[in-house]
C-alpha cells in the first residue's frame, strides 16, 4: 500500500509504502529511464548484495502505467535516521570518533560490493543514511547500472575523484575517494571541492588541489588525518582499496556513537562539533555553463549534467538540463527520503548536493553510477508548471556561508519537489457541467493564456517573496501550495530575491475538460533570471540558467477564485 512520495528525480520517485499483508514500512522505488527487462535483470543482481551497512533490496517489482508503459519499481529498506548530508547540515561537522563510526562501516559495504564487481560511482554524503539507532547505510549502490546507463556517471560535484571530474570513468578508487571525501566533510565541516556552483566546482576537482587537512582539523588524531587524506590521493593507485581504507580508519581513532538530532534537543547538546559551513542537500542544475571561479567554501547547490561527447574540455563545457526532474540530475534526498536511497527529488522535493553527470570514456557497465540530488539540481516539479529549475532548494537545506538559493520547482515555477499525492494528477471528482468561464476545449490558445495568468501570479510570489499571492494559484486541496511557500521562506531567510523569473508557457497541446476539472498537456519553458542578495552591493547576483520547453500534463480545478492549478507532471516521469 503507499502511503506517502519522499521524493521524485530523474531516474523515477520514491514512495514510503507499506506491505499489505503487514509489517514495517519500505520505500519503493520507481524507475523511469531505460529498459525495464535490464533494470529488473540488473536489480536483482544487486539485491544479492549482503552487508549490513548496504541498503538492502527486498524485492524487484514490474508492473504497467495507465498508458501500457513497463516499469520496475524498487522495494528497499526505509531508514528513519537521516542522512549524514542531513546531519552535517545541522551540526556542520562531527567529532574524530563519529567520523569513525560514520565512515568505516560504509568504506567496508564498498568493499564488499568491489569483490562483486559492483561500483557506486558517486558516493557523497547524501548517500550515507542512518537507521534510527545510529547505524550508517551506504544507498544507491549501482543505481546507474539499474538504470542502463553505462556511458554517463552522474557525481556530486563537491565529493567527486579528479579523474572522474576530468572525463574518467569512475570505479573502485574513486569510490575509495568518494568515501574520503565524506570523512573530509564529515572531520572538517566542508566538502573537498568548493566554489560558486557546480560548473566552478567539477573544474576545481579536476584541478586536484584539496584543502589543507592539517589545517581544517588540526586537532584530530594525525593517524585520522593520514589516512583520510592517502584515500584522497590524486593518484588512484595510491589510495588502496576500500576493504584497507575501512581497516585503517577503523583504527586510526577511538569510535563513539554518532549523536543524531532528537525532537527538543538542541543541536549544542550533541558534543562539541565546531562550526563548519552548512551544506545543502541536492539540486539539479540546469543549463548553460558559467565562467570557472573559486569563491568562498560553498557546496554546489544544484545539479549539473554533462554529456561525455568529444574531447574532456568539451565534456565538461556541456551542461544539459534534467529533464524529468524537479530537482535536477540524480539527487539522494537526505533526511526527507529517510534513507530510502533515492535520487534526486522534483516538483516539490528533497534532496541533497548537486549531481552532475560526466559521460565517462568508455566505462564499464559495473562502474556507472549517480548520486538530489542532487541537489543539486534546480528545483522543477515533476509536472508543474515552468518551475525554474533553480531558485530553491529541493527541500530545506542547511545555509552556507554564500546562501544557497531556494529554487523554485521545475514543472511549475520554482516549486520544491514535495509530497504530491501516489495519483499526481489525482483533484477532485468533476462537476456535471463545464464552468462556463473556461475556455472551450478546443480554444487551445485560452487555455495557455489562462495558465500563463497563473504562472505570472506565481512569479510575482517568488519575485516580490509574497507568498499570499499563491492562494491566487493552487486550490486549497493542491500540495504544489506548500511547497511554494516553503521555497519563498528559504529565499526570504537567505535574505535573497528572483529578478527576471519569467516561466511561460508557449503552447497547450491538448485540453480535456470535464465540468470542473481540466487536464492540459503543455509545453513551458523560462529564461535566465537573476538571483540577488537583498540589500547587498554590485557583484552579489548570482544569473540561474533557463530551460527549454518542455512537456508537462497539468491538472486545473475551478473554484470560486476561478481556474487554479490542482497538479502538474512533467514528461517522463512515472505515473501509478
Amino acid at each position: 500500500m503507499v502511503e506517502e512520495l519522499l521524493g521524485r528525480g530523474g531516474s523515477g520517485q520514491v514512495w514510503r509504502a507499506r506491505p499489505r499483508s503487514g509489517g514495517e514500512p519500505v520505500a519503493l522505488k520507481v524507475l523511469v529511464h531505460g529498459d525495464p527487462g535490464r533494470q529488473a535483470r540488473e536489480a536483482t543482481m544487486l539485491g544479492e548484495l549482503d552487508h549490513p551497512h548496504l541498503v538492502h533490496l527486498h524485492d524487484v517489482v514490474r508492473h504497467r502505467t495507465r498508458r501500457g508503459e513497463e516499469q520496475v519499481a524498487l522495494v528497499l529498506d526505509l531508514l528513519a535516521g537521516g542522512s549524514l548530508a542531513a546531519l552535517l547540515a545541522r551540526r556542520g561537522r562531527l567529532r574524530p570518533g563519529e567520523v569513525v563510526t560514520a565512515i568505516a562501516p560504509v568504506a567496508a559495504a564498498l568493499a564488499h560490493a568491489h569483490e562483486r564487481g559492483v561500483v557506486h560511482g558517486d558516493l557523497s554524503p547524501a548517500n550515507i543514511v542512518f537507521t534510527a539507532e545510529g547505524r550508517p547505510v551506504l544507498t544507491d549502490l549501482g543505481v546507474a547500472r539499474v538504470l542502463g546507463d553505462a556511458a554517463r556517471a552522474e557525481v556530486t560535484p563537491a565529493y567527486v575523484d579528479p579523474t572522474v571530474a576530468r572525463g574518467g570513468a569512475p570505479g573502485p578508487a574513486s569510490d575509495v575517494f568518494g568515501v574520503a571525501a565524506a570523512a573530509f566533510h564529515a572531520l572538517t565541516g566542508v566538502a573537498p571541492w568548493n566554489a560558486a556552483g557546480p560548473w566552478e566546482t567539477l573544474h576545481v576537482a579536476a584541478s586536484g588541489e584539496l584543502p589543507d587537512l592539517d589545517v581544517l582539523a588540526p586537532e584530530a588524531p594525525a593517524e585520522l588525518r593520514r589516512v583520510i587524506r592517502r584515500g584522497l590521493s590524486a593518484e588512484p593507485h595510491a589510495r588502496g582499496s576500500a576493504a584497507a581504507f575501512a581497516l585503517d580508519l577503523r583504527h586510526s581513532c577511538r569510535p563513539e556513537p554518532v549523536r543524531l538530532p532528537e525532537a527538543g534537543v538542541p543541536d549544542a547538546a550533541l558534543g562539541e562539533t565546531g562550526r563548519g559551513p552548512r551544506t545543502e542537500l541536492t539540486h539539479q542544475v540546469p543549463g548553460r555553463r558559467p565562467r570557472a571561479v573559486h569563491a568562498a567554501p560553498v557546496p554546489p547547490s544544484r545539479w549539473a549534467r554533462l554529456r561525455g561527447d568529444g574531447d574532456r574540455g568539451e565534456r565538461l563545457a556541456q551542461l544539459l538540463r534534467s529533464g524529468s526532474r524537479r530537482v535536477g540530475a540524480l539527487v539522494l534526498v537526505g533526511a526527507a527520503l529517510l534513507g530510502a536511497g533515492w535520487l534526486g527529488t522534483r516538483w516539490g522535493g528533497t534532496g541533497e548536493e548537486p549531481a552532475v553527470a560526466v559521460a565517462g570514456a568508455q566505462q564499464s557497465a559495473t562502474a556507472a553510477a549517480q548520486g538530489p540530488a542532487a541537489p543539486g539540481s534546480d528545483p522543477g516539479p515533476a509536472g508543474a508548471p515552468p518551475v525554474p529549475e533553480s531558485p530553491g532548494p529541493e527541500s530545506p537545506g542547511p545555509q552556507s556561508p554564500v546562501p544557497s538559493t531556494p529554487e523554485p520547482s521545475a514543472a511549475l515555477p520554482p516549486a520544491p519537489s514535495t509530497a504530491p499525492t501516489p495519483d499526481p494528477v489525482a483533484v477532485p471528482a468533476p462537476g456535471p457541467a463545464q464552468d462556463p468561464d473556461a475556455p472551450a476545449t478546443g480554444d487551445l490558445a485560452g487555455w495557455r493564456d489562462l495558465v500563463n495568468g497563473l504562472y505570472e501570479q506565481r512569479a510575482r510570489a517568488f519575485v516580490e517573496g509574497r507568498p499570499d499571492l499563491l492562494d491566487g494559484v493552487y486550490p486549497p486541496t493542491s500540495g504544489l501550495a506548500g511547497t511554494d511557500r516553503a521555497r519563498i521562506e528559504q529565499l526570504a531567510a537567505a535574505g535573497e530575491r528572483l529578478d527576471g523569473f519569467a516561466p511561460t508557457v508557449t503552447e497547450v497541446v491538448r485540453a480535456d475538460v470535464t465540468g470542473d476539472r481540466a487536464e492540459l498537456d503543455l509545453v513551458d519553458s523560462f529564461p535566465d533570471y537573476r538571483v540577488v542578495r537583498a540589500g547587498s552591493g554590485p557583484g552579489v547576483e548570482t544569473t540561474r540558467p533557463g530551460r527549454a520547453g518542455q512537456q508537462v500534463r497539468m491538472v486545473l480545478v475551478h473554484t470560486a477564485s476561478g481556474w487554479l492549478l490542482e497538479s502538474a507532471v512533467r514528461s517522463g516521469q512515472p505515473e501509478s
